[in-house]
């Protein structure tokens, strides 16, 4: 098993990122540990999220943006390791008196525990539960009264704070097939909204799981579903020894789609395979297939009626490039929405750069029929940045300003350490673009607080096997990392064991949550993944 760099925990402190000799070594063996400090990050939040949190659900909040609205800390420490050797695809989120992180995870056991609620000041698990794989699609989203909700399989599902089940509500496709969600946010007059794979969205009571709306995009716009990726397990491809740590993550699955989602990172030909975005009123945006096969489409949708009957209602449209790589993001105050573009399963198996670009779309232009598009029911892109590697991985964070951050990746390593990693734009252009030391790649989605942006990076060394554009690492050294949100310039960083694919979560005391996913570490020929839960807490510097 590949080592932590974490080898002891004392007092539930971890010691030996710092240079500290274990539990059984005496005080001259010990160097000391900085002393953790409470720096509170309590933004307001409106109802029916409990307010104070600031970390609400994948991407930060409903409208998907990243951003988190106070200062956070410069210098941090490791306080605790939980939930080794599972993964997390999604973030952590938080109970509304911040006591209890809820995470959803891989397990390598087939009934293995998949939904964890850990205390947060120790790091033990107080409670689990067994769901299928398909829940680490979903971060757990909390309401005001503490009750939890997720989505898994074809279903919604939602428990009580003691992880008791409250209501489940499941979703077939016109043809009568489970219709699988992609997780899940409140809108602002209360209800659960999810969009499923065929493209239909979805309004629930919070209270009962009640269907109170659906609208399906595909049949009210005349879309259809982007062209079938590939429909094989590729990881049948790679070397023995990352089969092996697919297994250890994953375990031995019976279906593409409970496994370590290699198939649906290349694209299925889903209609709809990113999670939704609500603004402040209401109106709702999903990305996904578009007017015909080779485009996609962001499309919003109108909402209207009251909190009992809601009604959603059809509202424009903008025109992506074939492949949706980021679930929508909109702005803090609701004036752009933004995507990322050009992911296809060609591109990712390929060489060469293919035509993938961050896009922003002013919505009361678009609104008011004042954009560029004259067609009233198409929007039109008011400013963009196009990708020098390839498809972007994860949704890029939006400020109230406009400003977009977002980072450069792929898998053929072959880049320089002058080359950007991580870029600040907004419509006069880049404001700047930062490479990060020590020949680091970015490898989790930014959060991005008052003063900074915070995430992980990962150096590799690469091997001399690949398949396809994908080079496989031979060793990896992973780092949480923060860099200064005005100038890019790095000011913190700590190793951590492997690489997160989700959001570095801030925690209502000014803590963060690094939740491993391992995609790298998976890939390397010569290490074992670690994964779980980190919690590191604010210092002094």
């Amino acid at each position: 098993m590949k080592m932590s760099r974490y080898s002891g925990l004392c007092g539930g402190v971890i010691l030996s990122v710092f240079g500290g000799a274990g539990c059984g070594g005496s005080p001259s063996d010990v160097l000391p540990t900085p002393e953790p400090i409470e720096l509170p990050c309590r933004p307001s939040q409106a109802a029916p999220y409990a307010d104070g949190i600031p970390y609400l659900g994948v991407h930060g909040d409903a409208g998907n943006s990243d951003i988190i609205r106070c200062k956070t800390g410069s210098a941090f420490t490791p306080v605790w390791h939980a939930l080794e050797g599972l993964g997390l695809t999604q973030p952590n989120t938080f109970s509304p008196d911040g006591s209890v992180t809820y995470a959803t995870t891989t397990h390598p056991q087939k009934d293995g525990c998949r939904l964890h609620a850990v205390d947060t000041v120790t790091g033990q698990v107080r409670w689990c539960k067994s769901f299928a794989p398909s829940i680490g699609r979903s971060s757990v989203e909390v309401d005001s009264a503490g009750m939890l909700y997720f989505t898994v399989d074809a279903s919604v599902v939602s428990l009580n704070a003691s992880g008791q089940p409250r209501w489940t509500t499941s979703f077939e496709s016109a043809v009568g097939g489970a219709d699988a969600p992609w997780g899940m946010h409140f809108t602002p007059q209360g209800q659960v909204a999810t969009v499923t794979s065929s493209g239909t969205v979805h309004l629930l009571s919070r209270e009962d799981g009640t269907r109170l709306d659906s609208l399906n995009i595909q049949e009210v716009y005349g879309f259809v579903a982007p062209e079938a990726g590939v429909a094989v397990d590729i990881s049948a491809l790679f070397p023995t020894s990352i089969q092996e740590n697919i297994k250890t993550v994953w375990g031995n699955y019976d279906k593409v789609e409970d496994g370590p989602a290699f198939a649906n990172f290349l694209g299925q030909g889903d209609f709809v395979d990113n999670t939704l975005a609500i603004a402040s009123n209401g109106d709702i945006y999903v990305i996904g297939g578009g007017p015909e096969q080779g485009k996609g489409a962001l499309v919003q949708l109108r909402m209207s009626g009251s909190t009992e009957a809601p009604k959603l209602q059809r509202g424009w449209y903008a025109i992506t490039h074939k492949g949706s790589a980021t679930s929508p993001s909109i702005s803090p105050g609701d004036r752009y929405v933004m995507i990322s573009d050009g992911a296809a399963a060609e591109n990712q198996t390929k060489s060469g750069i293919i035509d993938a670009r961050v896009k922003v779309m002013d919505i009361p232009a678009c609104d008011a029929n004042t954009d560029a598009d004259p067609d009233e029911d198409i929007c039109a892109v008011a400013y963009e940045q196009k990708l020098e590697r390839g498809a972007a991985p994860g949704s890029p964070a939006i400020d109230a300003d406009g400003v977009v951050y977002f980072y450069e990746f792929g898998l053929s390593w072959g880049w320089s350490e002058t080359d950007r990693d991580v870029v600040a734009f907004d419509a006069s252009g880049v404001k700047w673009s930062h490479p990060l030391s020590e020949d680091r790649d970015w490898t989790s989605v930014v959060t991005v607080t008052d003063n900074h942006i915070i995430g992980t990076a990962t150096r590799v060394q690469p091997s001399d096997e690949q398949l396809g554009a994908v080079v496989f690492p031979q060793t990896s050294d992973d780092a949480l990392i923060v860099l200064d949100r005005m100038s890019g310039e790095e000011i913190f960083s700590a190793p951590v064991p492997d690489d997160s694919a989700a959001t570095v979560t801030v925690a209502p005391d000014g803590a963060l949550y690094v939740g491993m996913y391992g995609l790298i570490s998976v890939l390397t020929l010569d290490e074992k993944p670690t994964l779980g839960l980190l919690r590191f807490s604010p210092t002094a510097r």
